[in-house]
């Protein structure tokens, strides 16, 4: 399934027992591993909720190894998610070799993929926990960044300065091994896991991960209900993440995972990909009403309200900086650089979306 080869041992085995037996206390940064209640067949899927509006990720455990989905915000988080994920991805392995007659001929398999939605620092420091042994795959945007020195380097002074994150002294992201453009799927015995990159949203070259036959969407920051965008290195892209939005509201999904926030299941689902949706478009038309009474970008800035969206975390702090950027946008006409269509030219849904799970009935 990967390049690379795990490595096993008693040294090993000891270290994933400290790092598993490991008391965590990062104020603020936390998570919770909570399992998913889709269609789930034989395949373990998980998301990692973090407290208090932290970054969620993601761990997919299958017979061929596990799948993490993106790290969040230290070293010292990614390495708690490897320990989680291993520690899941044993249980799985001993699970299926009980009641046969032959033994597994190895360990159970690690973390052999990192998958990031986006290049941003808060979903994707955590990557170094993993570069002994995985392969990271993001799309071709978002890992021009993440092989950038300066960029990492501003992301991270970022997460220390206005968030207040520690751990982050001198680390350095690990760049992905793998990038894509369209639509790139992992193939396991129990599940299909479909990168699909849905252009320039919330920044350069976003994607989300979707599991068709377990009907599960990581959606990473494009979904991101009750909180108001992060503006700072921010893309004026309005308008192709309500095209994604749009698209992502066609795929059957049973459980979407948001960037940040809880989890939500059946009809909440869609109400999130819903309610992202109209807070763009309702800010977009507040915008457009501003600058076409002949406002400037910092007088609309000051004056645009969305009392609706009031309640909303950072609204205060974080509203104008969006009504600066879709200003931008609004004003330049649709000169912005285009981004690709969702999936890929001709995938506007993936490949094998109906495809029955043959776990399911058994």
């Amino acid at each position: 399934m990967s390049r690379r080869m795990w490595k096993q041992g008693s040294a090993t085995a000891a270290r994933l027992a400290a790092l598993a037996a490991l008391a965590f206390a990062l104020a603020g940064c936390d998570y919770v591993i909570q399992p998913l209640k889709g269609t789930e067949g034989r395949t373990q899927v998980y998301a990692a909720v973090g407290r208090d509006g932290a970054p969620n990720a993601g761990v997919v455990v299958t017979s061929l190894g596990a799948i993490v989905i993106d790290p969040p915000l230290t070293p010292t988080l990614g390495d708690r998610m490897n320990a989680d994920a291993l520690s899941r991805s044993k249980a799985f392995w001993d699970d299926l070799y009980k009641g046969r007659s032959e033994k597994p001929r190895t360990l159970a398999p690690p973390v052999l993929y990192v998958l990031n939605t986006t290049y941003r620092g808060s979903h994707s420091f955590g990557d170094t926990a993993f570069d002994q042994t995985a392969d990271i795959i993001t799309t071709d945007r978002a890992g021009k960044y993440l092989a950038h020195i300066d960029t990492v380097r501003k992301m991270r002074e970022v997460l220390k300065s206005d968030f207040k994150v520690p751990g982050l002294e001198g680390h350095h992201i690990t760049p992905p091994v793998i990038t894509f453009e369209g639509t790139l799927t992992l193939h396991t015995p129990e599940v299909e896991v479909k990168m699909i990159s849905l252009g320039d949203c919330v920044g350069e070259g976003d994607c989300v991960i979707y599991l068709p036959q377990q009907k599960v969407l990581f959606a990473g920051d494009v979904v991101i209900p009750n909180f108001v965008p992060f503006p700072d290195g921010r893309t004026p892209t309005v308008r192709n993440w309500v095209k994604a939005l749009q698209y992502l509201n066609s795929l059957d999904i049973d459980v979407l995972v948001p960037g940040h926030g809880p989890v939500k299941e059946g009809k909440d689902a869609k109400d999130a990909i819903k309610s992202q949706t109209e807070f763009l478009t309702t800010l977009w038309a507040e915008v457009k009403r501003a600058s076409e009474a002949g406002k400037s970008a910092e007088q609309a800035a000051r004056e645009v309200k969305l009392p609706t969206y009031a309640t909303w975390a950072r609204y205060t702090e974080w509203l104008p900086g969006n009504v600066q950027l879709i200003y931008k946008e609004f004003s330049s006409g649709g000169t912005e650089k285009a981004p690709p269509t969702p999936g890929g030219a001709g995938a506007a849904v993936p490949n094998g979306i109906g495809a029955p799970d043959p776990y399911t009935d058994k």
